[in-house]
């Protein structure tokens, strides 16, 4: 009787535990999934439009991802798009009313035979 509280305790970490390392692994995901999509796109612009996309895409309403294609995107031929993407997570399921952010990153090499302009 008296291990009862401390096994549920324990029960409601490894829940908690387990839904953060899922978490990381889709924002990790919808990072590669933004990486890619951008680097097809001819215009930063468009990489950008086409990195946000993908990501909301990936994490399909789980939250509201912020994309970012700044920090080492080398937009010339041969090089590179880094797509990095944040997203809270809502832990209110476990009784803390805490939120975590989630932050995923990826680098991809530039399409060399990337979507024509029509």
């Amino acid at each position: 009787m008296l291990l009862a509280p401390v096994f549920l305790l324990f029960l409601l970490f490894l829940v908690g535990a387990g839904r953060v390392v899922e978490a990381q692994g889709e924002v990790n995901g919808a990072a590669r999934d933004a990486a890619r999509a951008a680097s097809v796109e001819r215009t930063r612009s468009d990489a950008e439009s086409a990195a946000e996309e993908a990501a909301k895409a990936s994490l399909s309403g789980q939250c509201e991802p912020e994309v970012s294609l700044d920090d080492g995107t080398d937009w010339k031929a041969g090089g590179h798009v880094r797509a990095v993407v944040t997203c809270s997570l809502n832990l209110d399921f476990l009784g803390f009313g805490a939120a975590k952010d989630m932050k995923g990153d990826a680098v991809v090499p530039l399409e060399q035979f990337r979507r024509v302009e029509e």
